[in-house]
């Protein structure tokens, strides 16, 4: 019997080796909703990504050539609720959220997590506190973005 269980045992603690579920959301911009953003609540965005720990950012291009591969990057990405600003890692990239100026969080190809507000690919800017995921025109692809506490 390997110690570490003969410790657990003595403790009365039992736990299993596995996968940890963590707080997640996923969002989707689907094909047939390119040039169009898809909303992501700034609540959410302050539940998983607005601690001291921040949110990892999962983006994937769902689909892109017929083969239902997802091609996916990934970031850190941590937002204040007070000041609106956030950062983010891949790229050192930092905004503010509602500041009528859309900037970009991360893209992948022609998906993109962003405060900006687009319909039928004409930038509204940055209207609120909201973020949203876009599916573009460089392929025909759903888009996801996955916030990860």
């Amino acid at each position: 019997m390997k110690l570490g269980k003969i410790i657990a045992i003595a403790l009365g603690v039992t736990f299993s080796i596995g996968a940890i579920a963590s707080d997640r959301a996923t969002y989707t911009a689907y094909k047939s909703q390119r040039g169009n953003t898809v909303n992501i609540p700034e609540s959410k965005v302050i539940e998983l990504c607005g601690d001291i720990d921040g949110c990892t950012v999962r983006i994937g291009m769902y689909n892109w050539n017929g083969t239902r591969r997802t091609a996916s990057r990934e970031t850190l990405f941590y937002y204040n609720s007070y000041s609106r600003n956030w950062r983010a890692s891949a790229g050192d990239v930092e905004g503010t959220t509602d500041n009528n100026s859309t900037q970009h969080i991360i893209n992948a190809w022609s998906c993109y997590f962003t405060d900006g507000n687009y319909s039928q690919y004409y930038n509204h800017g940055d209207l609120n506190r909201n973020f949203a995921v876009l599916s573009w025109n460089q392929y025909n692809a759903d888009c996801r973005v996955t916030l990860i506490d």
